[in-house]
């Protein structure tokens, strides 16, 4: 009977690890789980083992007082007492070993009794458990839990017009292009993942782009008026002769040239030109830089994976137009040719109204004209915006990256999204659930004593 006990443990130890490798940690209740199922059936299957070779071992004292002992009856007693205790437990096997020298089969029923002692420890090794992240399942169990969309825009219009049918920004979009300016981080938009893992698709948005670029500049020089260096778009700095040391800065906006920027970018924002003289006894350092932003799409991927935010751009987009007023649209910039990886959901319009840009660029405009001078003494500035230019110089990527960054979160806050735009654009939660690994080697060590059981019982039998 022990042995269909044995077999039958045996055979619903590997069919359950079988079912479950691989797969989520299964929790029935919170009193039934897959580990305390395991444990029931090793306890099954090391009692009904060890029976078998109690049994064998217990044999195997007759075997050895009725045979290799024959008509030795002082010792017979103890024979049997040390059979006895071999079959109960470690310390009797490990005497019977080291009794018999290994001379008598019922050593090998020793061996397994010592074996068997490690199933509790070998059997904690069956199965190990990975933190994977798994879908999270919404409250009807039918369907997953989602991911608030990421904060986007499809077309932007946060101008406000007064009785004389002039226009200004709106007070959001004036504070985020005031920090841009002078703001030495500025964060992305915070998004929500309750679980702290979550996926979103790839996701498009209004954003603003922007670069800045070194400029050729052509030089002239006159005895009589000094140097003067000329920027392809007109803007230029003067060094008069026989002025003392000094430095002269200014910022300009300008329609850009020839090679900035690029052709294909056509809602602009703002575009400027920046130019430095610093003026010293033995030569005068002159650079030049052109700077401008544009409204682009981008295609954002978004992934949170531990509560840490990995946020980078898919694709990025500038082509645009401006398209006549019509009975169901003013005169807009919009996006064309859009390509198919950034996941624009099928007839949305991506625009911006062309007064709202006007606006934008009007309020730009002014902020970017200025200039700052050192004559023996501290630097003097125009304004507290081309002092911030003026020190952007030293680090203009970075700079400019602040400040698209700054304006491409305030469109995607004020922006405009079409009904029922967001559906597509919902996220994946995740949670970390334990899976289960059986590591199949650690299983061969309770088979394989089984084994040896059974062929040590029909040996003895």
């Amino acid at each position: 009977m022990y042995c269909f006990v044995c077999l039958a443990a045996a055979t619903a130890l590997v069919v359950l690890l079988y079912v479950f490798n691989g797969k989520l940690e299964p929790s029935w209740s919170s009193h039934l789980q897959l580990n305390a199922i395991l444990i029931a059936i090793m306890s099954v299957y090391r009692l009904a083992l060890k029976a078998i070779v109690e049994s064998c071992v217990g044999q195997g004292a007759w075997i050895w007082v009725s045979g290799f002992r024959k008509g030795k009856t002082e010792a017979k007693l103890e024979d049997f007492k040390m059979f006895d205790e071999a079959s109960r437990g470690l310390y009797g096997a490990l005497v019977l070993l080291w009794r018999m020298k290994a001379s008598h089969f019922a050593c090998i029923g020793s061996v397994i009794t010592i074996l068997i002692q490690g199933f509790e420890t070998f059997s904690s090794q069956m199965v190990t458990y990975t933190e994977i992240p798994t879908v999270l399942v919404d409250k009807t169990g039918r369907g997953t839990q989602p991911a608030p969309p990421l904060s986007r825009s499809e077309s932007w219009h946060n101008i406000v017009s007064n009785s004389f049918g002039e226009t200004s920004l709106k007070l959001s979009t004036k504070a985020a292009i005031y920090d841009s300016l002078v703001a030495a981080a500025i964060s992305d938009l915070p998004l929500f993942c309750e679980t702290g893992n979550c996926t979103w698709p790839i996701t498009p948005s209004l954003a603003v782009c922007g670069a800045c670029a070194e400029s050729l500049f052509s030089t002239s020089c006159d005895a009589e008026k000094g140097c003067s260096y000329s920027m392809p778009s007109g803007t230029s700095i003067s060094s008069p002769p026989g002025a003392p040391f000094e430095y002269h800065f200014t910022v300009v906006p300008s329609n850009g040239s020839s090679t900035f920027p690029n052709t294909s970018s056509k809602a602009v924002i703002s575009l400027f030109d920046m130019m430095s003289s610093a003026k010293t006894p033995r030569d005068n350092t002159v650079r030049a830089y052109q700077c401008g932003l544009w409204f682009c799409l981008r295609g954002y991927d978004v992934v949170v994976t531990n509560g840490i935010v990995k946020r980078s751009v898919a694709v990025e987009w500038t082509k645009s137009d401006l398209v006549p007023k019509s009975s169901s649209h003013y005169d807009d910039y919009v996006f064309l040719d859009i390509p198919t990886k950034m996941n624009v959901k099928e007839h949305t319009r991506y625009s911006v109204p062309s007064d709202s840009l006007k606006t934008l660029r009007q309020f730009m405009d002014k902020l970017t004209l200025g200039n700052a001078s050192q004559v023996a003494g501290a630097i003097t500035y125009d304004t507290d915006w081309v002092q911030a230019m003026e020190a952007a110089t030293g680090d203009l990527p970075g700079w400019i990256s602040r400040v698209t960054l700054s304006l491409t979160n305030d469109i995607q806050l004020t922006g405009t999204v079409r009904p029922n735009g967001n559906s597509k654009y919902s996220g994946t939660a995740y949670t970390m659930a334990p899976y289960i690994k059986v590591n199949w080697y650690w299983v061969a060590y309770p088979v394989s004593l089984m084994v040896f059981a059974f062929l040590y019982l029909m040996q003895t039998v």
